[in-house]
Formats: structure tokens, C-alpha cells, sequence
């Protein structure tokens, strides 16, 4: 059977073929600038956290109240970035439900600085 299609890596003017989103080079670079997952306070706990929160929230909160009841591709949100708050990383009641397209809304606002008073 044959392996996975390669298609370029996605650092921006970087052609080399890749299986993944980036070639080893820079999928390296990129684990040293963002952190591991388990640095940037996804571990053991969290993915715990994360299973209990969807079985008792199994539809994206924004669709929710816009009607719509939507059960396909969710995310967990940290209603207030880990970023702002860490010591709400695990707080149950700092999460929401989201689909992948309210969550990328969400963190977008957040890094755009336009909650919490952090304007860039």
C-alpha cells in the first residue's frame, strides 16, 4: 500500500516534500517556538478534562445559540486564554464547546488582542 501523497511544507518559501504540514527542518523550528504541547499546558490532565467536558457538552455552544445543533468537529476553548490566565487552565468552568470554525473565531479575537484590554 502505498505511503501518503507529499505536498510542499507549509513554512512560507519552503518547497521541500513533505508528508506532514512541515519538512523536518522546519517542524523542528516550529516545536521550538511554539513548545510541545505538554509546555504549553496540554497534558495528561488536560486531555482528562477535555474527553469529561465533551460528554457533558456534546454541541457547539455558538451554533447552540444560533439554532443550529451541531455535533462534528469540536474543540474545547478556554473561555479566557491560557495565556491570560493560567491558573484557569483546568477550571472546569473556564471552558466552552465549540465547533472548529466558532473556535478558530474565538482564538483569532484573542490573538488579535481584542478581549481582555491587550491591544496589538
Amino acid at each position: 500500500m502505498p505511503g501518503r501523497l507529499k505536498k510542499p511544507c507549509n513554512h512560507p518559501g519552503c518547497g521541500r516534500a513533505t508528508t506532514g504540514r512541515f519538512c523536518d527542518a522546519h517542524r523542528q523550528r516550529r516545536v521550538e517556538y511554539r513548545g510541545t504541547p505538554a509546555e504549553r499546558g496540554y497534558d495528561a490532565h488536560w486531555r482528562r478534562l477535555r474527553a469529561v467536558h465533551l460528554e457533558e457538552h456534546p454541541v457547539c455552544e455558538d451554533c447552540l445559540e444560533q439554532g443550529r445543533l451541531n455535533d462534528c468537529h469540536l474543540e474545547v476553548d478556554h473561555v479566557i486564554p491560557i495565556s491570560v490566565r493560567p491558573d484557569l487552565r483546568l477550571d472546569s468552568n473556564n471552558l466552552r464547546t465549540l465547533c472548529r470554525r466558532h473556535h478558530a473565531q474565538k482564538t483569532r479575537r484573542d490573538q488579535d488582542g481584542q478581549e481582555y484590554g491587550q491591544q496589538r
